[in-house]
């Protein structure tokens, strides 16, 4: 019987409609609500409210629809209002109901200005505890690496430095501006022009183009890729001054010592070599090759090193004496032969084909250079660096391709660093529910997998023997078909 054509009539009143029911059990927002306990958020931030006056939003409502708006990837707050009655799931998880009145748009901006970034890094702590209660961190071998984010500004917006700042400092006497930008940067362009927009954006020269904005650091842990630890600063600021916070946050958080970090050229730098040294942390860090010897078919490595004269002795035993007091570019000292000996040196011809004499150039620190060179083995060091493009930049494409991270939504540095907790909080919310999940299925299907590859093994055992059966000898001992079980097994 053909049923009577569908069509919607208006009620007035609805009876027996229940938004748990109707919320599937495997929606995230599901999971997220029964991991994460928000009632922390109530007693950090009630002294940001007075004792009169209307009553607020909920708090815990509010960081919820900030959690929806980066996990959603939702381009605005005024947007993520806009759509909030047509999701049930989104109203079920802030504890609204059909009828329920919704805040406006602005209350989430008052409430990230009076809130501040320590909220919302309290917020990524309590995931990260919930990562290493369920095991998803080891803690002991890190990835450091950092990322581009885009200000919400213009670079033809940037104007001479003191022009900007005269202009703050005039809007902080007339108490229209509460905070004045930060000055710590090592671009001299970003020292001397700001934007009006953004001050706190800074510009940087990536290739030939000019960046307006911001730089996260981060570490990331080896085993699942949780990230333990994020920094927010402007684009100008170097990535290898943040290498040791980055650490000493990861250890505190996690409570676990570092055995080897993993980074890349960016941060090969002597200073941070000597850091991790002082730590007994194994460095995987590449550096800037320096200038060595120049040409010839001779490497440094043919040089040996006099550390009581400082000096080096050539592959025909004469000594390049350090020609400089202070080192030259690079932090190198010259050492030279004297021209007589290369003039009459019979391996001139392999060593060097110039005009004077030959030169070997050494860093201040070689030494430290040299330990963190062959503190790994090469094969060893080929597999971190190429975990380090799993994990680590892994972690940033992820942020990129679902939570909308290469482009700031708001403006100025804390509501950056903000914006980056939340995108890390939630990136290991979906760690942490796919974990457990992984964790239940394996534990409910031990047993049927076990008998499952012990029949498959015994199948395979069964198809070995009949085929080498029919085989010809000849074939065998000609070594032109070879059976083996184990190979068979890696395939699957």
């Amino acid at each position: 019987m053909l049923g009577c054509k569908q069509q919607r009539q208006p009620k007035l009143f609805y009876s027996l409609v229940n938004l748990d029911e109707r919320i599937r059990p495997d929606n995230p927002l599901r999971k997220i609500r029964d991991i994460i306990d928000f009632s922390f958020v109530r007693p950090k931030v009630e002294h940001f409210y007075g004792i009169r006056g209307n009553p607020s939003i909920d708090p815990i409502v509010l960081i919820k629809l900030m959690l929806i708006l980066f996990l959603e990837s939702i381009p605005s707050e005024r947007e993520l209002m806009r759509r909030l009655p047509e999701r049930l799931d989104w109203l079920w998880f802030c504890e609204y109901d059909l009828d329920s009145e919704l805040p406006d748009h602005s209350v989430l901006s008052k409430a990230r200005r009076r809130w501040g970034a320590e909220l919302f890094r309290t917020f990524f702590q309590n995931v990260l505890i919930q990562c290493l209660k369920a095991g998803l961190v080891d803690g002991q071998v890190v990835h450091i690496d950092s990322s581009m984010i885009h200000a919400n500004a213009s670079v033809d917006s940037l104007k001479p430095a003191f022009a900007v700042l005269a202009d703050k400092i005039y809007q902080k006497l007339e108490g229209s501006c509460s905070k004045l930008p930060e000055q710590s940067s090592d671009n001299i362009e970003a020292q001397t022009k700001l934007s009006p927009t953004d001050p706190d954006a800074r510009c940087r020269v990536k290739g030939k183009q000019k960046v307006l904005g911001y730089q996260e650091h981060r570490c990331v842990d080896d085993t699942n890729g949780i990230i333990t630890a994020t920094i927010t600063t402007g684009a100008a600021v170097h990535e290898g001054e943040i290498l040791e916070e980055l650490i000493e946050i990861h250890e505190s958080d996690t409570q676990s010592k570092v055995s080897t970090v993993v980074a890349d050229k960016a941060y090969g730098r002597a200073e941070n070599y000597k850091k991790v040294k002082a730590k007994n942390i194994t460095p995987c860090i590449p550096h800037a090759k320096s200038r060595g010897c120049g040409e010839g078919k001779f490497s440094r490595d043919d040089f040996q090193y006099d550390g009581v004269k400082d000096c080096y002795v050539c592959p025909n035993g004469k000594e390049l004496k350090r020609q400089t007091r202070k080192p030259v570019n690079r932090n190198e000292h010259m050492y030279k032969a004297s021209r007589k000996d290369c003039q009459r040196c019979p391996l001139r011809a392999n060593c060097y084909s110039g005009k004077y004499s030959k030169r070997v150039y050494r860093h201040e620190d070689q030494d430290v250079i040299d330990w963190a060179d062959n503190c790994m083995s090469k094969p060893r060091r080929r597999y971190f660096m190429g975990r380090r493009q799993a994990v680590a930049e892994g972690s940033f494409a992820d942020a990129a391709n679902n939570h909308g991270y290469k482009r700031s939504r708001w403006r100025g540095l804390e509501r950056m660093t903000i914006q980056n907790l939340l995108i890390a909080s939630i990136q290991n919310l979906r760690k942490l529910i796919a974990g457990s999940s992984r964790t239940g299925r394996k534990f409910a299907a031990t047993t049927s997998i076990c008998l499952v590859h012990l029949m498959f093994i015994r199948l395979l055992q069964r198809l070995y023997l009949k085929i080498a059966i029919r085989i010809p000898l000849r074939m065998r001992k000609m070594n032109l078909i070879r059976l083996d079980v184990n190979q068979a097994m890696l395939l699957f």
